[in-house]
């Protein structure tokens, strides 16, 4: 008889991938003839045994075809949008520039200074630091991505901070994404008290060839296979060499994972 495997099983906050690779090895089939019936090159179906590589909803209904258990394909279930980078409130912005105020008057010794030394002080922490402190941030929802991006210029940042010019929006749906690539990136440590986090990407590579990357905070480690889940059912492919998702699913801690010699 029959079992049912559904391809979002909740498990403590988790969503379990599907196990593709079990699939290909117990189907009978060598590398070669799965690349043939699958429409694959033989390195990609060696990716999916090692679990490197997620394919996208297409594929994915072909590969559970050899399955010697019935498998259910259901669309994720995704609450909210998913958020990277902090939308920028004006209150934070202008909290920021009473801060930059009151270090400029610090640095300049209140008065003691001269005042166009408090004033050199204060435009290269209103024009340098100010805009250097806020970031683009993203959207990730069922109808693609959506970016909130600043100007390069940090005058025109300035203004956009203060909501006097809009930031620029810019959304690319899933169709014209290629695919994407999960990436950890180990830090460097400067010594025994530098607790600056290892950088967690998704790189997304467009169809025409464009590299977007998108860093991942703590909070939404927790929400990668969910959203990894997303992707590949709007038919984009994941690629995971390094086995990042592997390790989330079994529960282990990235940072002890890649950085053996502080675990």
């Amino acid at each position: 008889m029959l079992t049912d495997i559904n391809i979002s099983i909740s498990l403590e906050g988790f969503i379990m991938l599907i196990d593709y690779s079990e699939i290909l090895k117990t189907s009978g089939f060598s590398n070669q003839e799965l690349s043939n019936r699958l429409g694959i090159s033989i390195a990609k179906v060696e990716l999916i045994e090692n679990k490197q590589f997620y394919p996208n909803e297409s594929l994915a209904q072909k590969i559970i075809q050899f399955s010697k258990q019935k498998v259910n394909l259901t669309p994720p279930v995704v609450a909210d949008d998913f958020q990277f980078g902090q939308p920028i409130k004006l209150r934070r912005v202008i909290f920021s520039i009473i801060f930059i105020i009151f270090v400029s008057l610090l640095f300049t010794g209140f008065g003691y200074q001269p005042f166009w030394v408090f004033l050199l002080v204060l435009l290269i922490g209103l024009f340098v630091t100010l805009p250097s402190c806020f970031n683009d941030y993203w959207l990730i929802n069922r109808d693609g991505l959506k970016i909130n991006a600043f100007s390069s210029s940090s005058t025109t940042k300035l203004t956009q901070l203060l909501h006097i010019i809009p930031l620029t929006q810019r959304t690319i749906s899933y169709q014209d994404i290629d695919h994407i690539n999960v990436i950890y990136r180990t830090r460097p440590r400067t010594g025994p008290f530098d607790i600056n986090p290892d950088i967690l990407q998704l790189i997304c590579t467009l169809k025409n060839n464009q590299e977007l990357s998108i860093n991942l905070n703590v909070s939404l480690e927790k929400n990668l296979l969910t959203l990894i889940r997303v992707f590949t059912y709007q038919g984009v492919d994941v690629y995971d060499q390094q086995r990042v998702l592997l390790a989330l699913t079994k529960k282990e801690n990235l940072f002890q994972k890649f950085n053996p010699k502080f675990s």
